[in-house]
């Protein structure tokens, strides 16, 4: 990577993949998203389509920008030809670490020597991905979250290897895309925001199965409270805000009484042995008849565009 026009390419046409490539380009970013399935990359072209009307729709992209970013916007179902004059080449495609590998050991053959491979994984190691390269400094974690184009995080992981000055790029880079970057020092397992949603997660399986509270009340516990606070303050300084006398105080008797399990609990196991895996399948913790789940991913993406519109406004 250098300082001149960043050339990328996304490897993946899925939800993430789209969402970034779409990010990229319609920020001045010449991208190329690469899938072998064709079928990928017209859906992932439907959903840019879709995504950049709504963005247009509440005032957050002119006609225009979407225009500049559609001449920008490449598509390719060969991959040396998708990676051959690439600065950068964000990895996005499914969360198996030996199929990354493999592919990032292909990528480092293919890739111009100076080019950075990094890997939009939800936490698998960094480093072990770089282990499969001849060039470990040159690899690093771009984690994005779903969904990409309109979520503000951006994680940036070092492998044990990764240069400082590639990291100081990416840091630079999604600043550039409008993107909120931290930097995760330390290349531990699920980075830091899947730690603290994995947390949450846990423990809200556990009042679930222990029949303290029902799924809707539970949800609607996080976003009218913890969430609404967190989405301004985060957990340390609402704790600063709340009195570290007080979080300590509660902490002592509160924290024996958590969820310690070391495993997923059966209530979210019989439901994926069922097939209700959520949005995907129709069922999971709610039911999504399909009219019903495109009306929720269009009120979902306005509160976030409204959300981001807000924020904007208050930094």
């Amino acid at each position: 990577m250098s300082d001149k026009t960043i050339v990328s390419t996304v490897l993946g046409a899925g939800t993430m993949g789209a969402g970034i490539a779409q990010c990229l380009c319609d920020h001045g970013c010449p991208v190329t998203l690469c899938d072998l399935d064709p079928l990928a990359i017209d859906r992932a072209r439907e959903r840019i389509d879709f995504s950049r009307k709504t963005l247009e729709s509440v005032g957050l992209q002119t006609h225009e920008q979407s225009q500049r970013g559609s001449a920008l916007f490449s598509t390719s179902c060969v991959l040396d030809e998708a990676v051959s004059e690439s600065d950068l080449i964000i990895e996005s495609i499914s969360e198996d670490l030996e199929l990354k590998c493999d592919v990032f050991k292909r990528l480092d053959l293919l890739a111009p020597p100076g080019a950075a491979i990094v890997s939009n994984t939800s936490g698998l190691s960094i480093t072990r991905l770089a282990d499969a390269t001849n060039r470990p400094e040159q690899i690093a974690g771009f984690h994005w979250f779903n969904p990409p184009e309109l979520v503000p995080l951006v994680e940036v992981t070092s492998g044990e290897k990764t240069q400082r000055g590639l990291i100081d790029q990416l840091m630079a880079f999604a600043r550039q895309l409008g993107k909120q970057p931290i930097h995760v020092r330390r290349d531990v397992p699920g980075f830091v925001a899947n730690r603290l949603q994995f947390a949450v997660f846990r423990e809200a399986l556990h009042l679930l199965s222990e029949g303290v509270v029902s799924a809707e009340d539970l949800d609607r516990a996080m976003t009218s409270g913890p969430g609404f606070r967190w989405s301004f303050l985060g957990p340390l300084r609402t704790a600063d805000f709340g009195g570290l006398d007080v979080f300590h105080s509660i902490s002592s008797y509160l924290w024996p009484e958590l969820s310690n399990a070391a495993s997923p609990p059966s209530i979210l196991g019989e439901k994926v042995k069922e097939g209700n895996f959520g949005t995907k399948s129709g069922s999971g913790f709610y039911d999504y008849p399909l009219v019903e789940l495109n009306e929720l991913i269009e009120r979902r993406d306005r509160f976030f565009l409204a959300l981001t519109k807000l924020v904007d406004e208050a930094r």
